[in-house]
């Protein structure tokens, strides 16, 4: 997931970049944005979401509706709303999340079942 995240990271800094390069930004620091970073955080936020990283601020973005839904990103959210309604984004980085969701699930099965597992043998050998 992060290589592809990675990628999606670079592409709304361009975009971003790209928006503020206008002569009515041009006092904008743009140095913020050299480290801005895409993640997904799927224990903290159930719904379809990206985290964002810019400089010292953090947001969350809900990706159905490009809202912020946590945190702070100044003024940058709604170059992410209109980042996320480009081309393709929007339904590849909700591939990307369902993809991960279903894996997630997968591994809490798992987990679930060698507890249970466990927990069965430990029960079976205490009445033996």
């Amino acid at each position: 997931m992060t290589d592809n995240l990675y990628r999606y990271s670079n592409m709304l800094r361009d975009f971003i970049l790209d928006e503020l390069s206008g002569p009515s930004n041009k006092h904008t620091d743009t140095h913020r944005y050299n480290n801005l970073r895409i993640t997904m955080d799927l224990d903290r936020f159930p719904m379809p979401h990206i985290c964002i990283r810019i400089g010292i601020s953090e947001g969350v973005i809900a990706l159905e509706s490009g809202m912020l839904i946590y945190g702070t990103l100044g003024q940058d959210p709604k170059y992410v709303k209109k980042w996320l309604s480009r081309g393709s984004v929007y339904s590849e980085l909700l591939q990307i999340w369902s993809s991960e969701n279903i894996k997630k699930q997968k591994e809490s099965q798992t987990i679930r079942e060698e507890f249970v597992k466990e927990k069965k043998e430990k029960l079976d050998e205490f009445f033996k």
